[in-house]
């Protein structure tokens, strides 16, 4: 019993880090000692008696605390985006310097190179702000669900930073709080096939090149904060 709701607590930060930018929602498994029996449920089906609860604990959370951020959004937009950038730009310089002093990994050009790629990809996005407001596209829906969900998969990268990238961010949010199902089935299929297909792929792409990634993605978090300020 203990076990169980320890899951299904850690379920509940798990889906509150998810509606926050700059958060990983892996990174919080890992705190919580749960992320390795995620991907091993995903992956071999086991453990379905602790993963009930977690994901019991995710669905109320995400629909709990989604109408309050979709609130705060609506009503006080300046200073969300502006506490949301801050968050962004310190989690992305935290995750660069963590991934660096907790791996010891090798300051050479190779790392200054991932890092100014990341941001120049991570600006440009900006610039190619796709506006998902007013006729949603399923197929991209599909896709920003596929990518989050991927996210979300692996520690130290925010789904919900690339959604508020690429502008999708306001859209999933009031459509979660509003219980808009023409926008959450596509976007709620794009998960599902990221669960099914992912975890294997982001298990051997974390033991080989996660030091790498969790850089890169530092980057990218940290210019997607920069762009809340433009």
């Amino acid at each position: 019993m203990k076990e169980k709701i320890k899951y299904f607590i850690a379920g509940i930060f798990i889906g509150l880090s998810e509606l926050l930018p700059g958060i990983s929602g892996a990174t919080v498994a890992l705190m919580f000692g749960v992320y390795e029996k995620i991907l091993n449920f995903l992956r071999k089906l086991n453990g379905l008696n602790l993963m009930i609860p977690l994901i019991a604990g995710m669905v109320l959370s995400v629909f709990a605390f989604s109408s309050l951020i979709n609130f705060l959004y609506q009503n006080y937009l300046d200073i969300f985006n502006l506490l949301i950038a801050i968050l962004m730009i310190g989690y992305g310089i935290f995750l660069i310097i963590n991934t660096y002093l907790k791996d010891k990994i090798n300051t050479g050009i190779n790392f200054y190179m991932n890092i100014f790629f990341a941001i120049l990809i991570g600006l440009l996005i900006n610039s190619l702000h796709i506006n998902v407001h007013q006729e949603p596209q399923v197929i991209l829906l599909i896709l920003f669900g596929f990518i989050a969900c991927s996210f979300l998969l692996f520690p130290g990268i925010s789904g919900s930073a690339f959604l508020l990238s690429v502008g999708a961010y306001p859209l999933i949010i009031a459509s979660i709080s509003n219980l808009n199902f023409e926008v959450l089935m596509p976007f709620g299929i794009g998960m599902a096939l990221a669960l099914g297909m992912m975890p294997r792929l982001i298990n051997k792409a974390y033991e080989k090149y996660g030091k790498s990634i969790l850089v890169f993605f530092g980057g990218l978090i940290f210019a997607a904060g920069v762009n809340n300020f433009l």
